[in-house]
C-alpha cells in the first residue's frame, strides 16, 4: 500500500513575498533572438545532399574570399541550423549569452560541430547579436531528462539540438530610460484584485501618500513622488523590496506517481458525508459531544473523532485535516484522491483540483 506525501503551505499574515516576485516592471522583459548559420566540424553526421546547406555554406565561404564557382559542395560534414537566443532586460553591448542550435536538415548528429558566425535579429527585423563556437549536443537519457555533452549511453538520440553556453556577445542594445517615464506601471504574474489592492496600499504606506493604484487584477500603477522624478531607479529599488501578502485562489495539486499531495491552508470543505470503500467521512455542523473530547485538534476546524474506519470533523475542517486522518488510518494515496475527485464532484470541496 503506497503511503502519500502530503506538502501544505500556510498563509505569512505579516511577512508576504518581496514585489520583485509577484510582479513586473512594464518594459522590463526578455526578448528572443533568432537567426541561421551552419554548423561545420561534423563527422559526416551532416546534411545529406542538401541544396539549401550547399547554397549556405558557398555563400559563407565566398564572404571568407574563397571563391568556390560553380563546384559542388559536400555537406555531410556540415549542417544548416536555426540559432536562437533570449536577450534579458536591461543587458549591455558585450553581454554574452547563451545560444541554442537546432537541425533544419537531415542531420543526424551535431555532436563535435562548430558554429560558424551567424546574427541573430530581433522581431524588428535589427541584428542585435552575432553567435559561434563549440556546440555541446543535447542528449537525450533516460526517463525523458536531456543533458548537454556526455552520458546518455544507448538512450542518447536527440543529438539535433545544441547549446553553446555563453556563445553569442551583444552587438545593440535595447534603450531604456526611465528618466523621462512620468508613471511606472507594474504587472501581476498571477493576476489577483485582492493582491493588486494589497500591493497598491504597501505601496502608498512605504511612499507615504497615494501614489499607487490598482487598474485591475493585473497592473498597478505608480506615479514617482517629486523628489524620486530626478533618480527613478532609485524608487523602483525601494518599492521592489516591500513585502506584499499575496492572495491566491484554493488549489489542491496531486501527483498520483509519487503520491505527492501539494495544498494551502485556505482550501475549505462543506458539511458533507462520503463513504470510500470501508472508510467514511463526516464533516459536521455540531461540536463534538464532551466524551468525544479524546482525538480533538486545537482550533476550530480541527477532527473531533478518528474511530479505526470513521472520521467525523467540524464545519470548516480543511482538506489537509483529512489528509493527515487518512494517512494516520494507513488509507492509500488512490484512497486521498478518490476522496478529493469525490468532494469536488459533490461540491463539498471549495478548491480546484490540478492533476500532474
Amino acid at each position: 500500500m503506497k503511503k502519500f506525501l502530503i506538502i501544505g503551505f500556510l498563509a505569512l499574515p505579516v511577512f508576504g513575498a518581496r514585489l520583485k516576485d509577484i510582479a513586473t516592471l512594464k518594459g522590463a522583459r526578455a526578448n528572443q533572438l533568432f537567426g541561421y548559420g551552419i554548423v561545420v566540424g561534423l563527422a559526416g553526421s551532416g546534411d545529406k545532399s542538401n541544396e539549401l546547406t550547399e547554397t549556405s555554406l558557398g555563400l559563407v565561404l565566398r564572404g571568407l574570399g574563397v571563391d568556390v564557382k560553380n563546384q559542388k559542395m559536400e555537406t555531410k560534414n556540415a549542417a544548416a541550423v536555426v540559432v536562437t537566443a533570449t536577450l534579458p532586460p536591461y543587458s549591455k553591448t558585450g553581454t554574452r549569452l547563451d545560444v541554442q542550435v537546432s537541425s533544419v536538415g537531415s542531420a543526424s548528429s551535431l555532436e563535435g560541430g562548430t558554429l560558424m558566425m551567424a546574427s541573430l535579429r530581433g522581431a524588428d527585423g535589427k541584428v542585435y547579436a552575432m553567435a559561434s563556437g563549440k556546440v555541446l549536443a543535447m542528449k537525450k537519457q533516460a526517463g525523458g531528462a536531456g543533458a548537454a555533452g556526455g552520458g546518455g549511453g544507448n538512450n542518447s538520440q536527440n543529438l539535433v539540438t545544441g547549446l553553446i553556453p555563453g556563445g553569442a556577445s551583444l552587438e545593440r542594445e535595447i534603450p531604456q530610460n526611465f528618466s523621462s517615464m512620468k508613471e511606472f506601471r507594474y504587472q501581476l504574474l498571477n493576476p489577483d484584485f485582492t493582491t493588486a489592492v494589497r500591493m497598491a496600499r504597501r505601496i502608498n504606506e512605504e511612499l507615504g501618500g497615494k501614489y499607487a493604484t490598482a487598474v485591475d487584477a493585473g497592473t498597478v500603477d505608480v506615479l514617482p513622488p517629486y523628489h524620486y522624478e530626478a533618480n527613478p531607479v532609485e524608487l523602483l529599488a525601494q518599492i521592489e523590496v516591500i513585502d506584499v501578502e499575496a492572495d491566491t485562489r484554493s488549489k489542491v495539486v496531486i501527483n498520483p506517481k509519487t503520491g505527492t499531495v501539494v495544498l494551502g491552508d485556505q482550501v475549505r470543505i462543506a458539511p458533507v458525508a462520503i463513504a470510500q470503500g470501508n472508510l467514511k467521512i463526516e464533516i459536521r455542523d455540531e461540536r463534538a459531544p464532551a466524551n468525544q473530547a479524546e482525538g480533538v485538534a486545537a482550533g476550530e476546524g480541527g477532527p473531533t473523532k478518528k474511530d479505526q474506519k470513521l472520521i467525523v470533523m467540524k464545519k470548516g475542517a480543511s482538506i489537509a485535516d483529512i489528509a493527515s486522518s487518512l494517512n494516520e488510518m494507513g488509507a492509500s494515496s488512490e484512497d486521498l484522491i478518490s476522496l478529493l475527485q469525490a468532494l469536488k464532484a459533490s461540491g463539498a470541496l471549495m478548491a480546484e483540483i490540478e492533476m500532474q
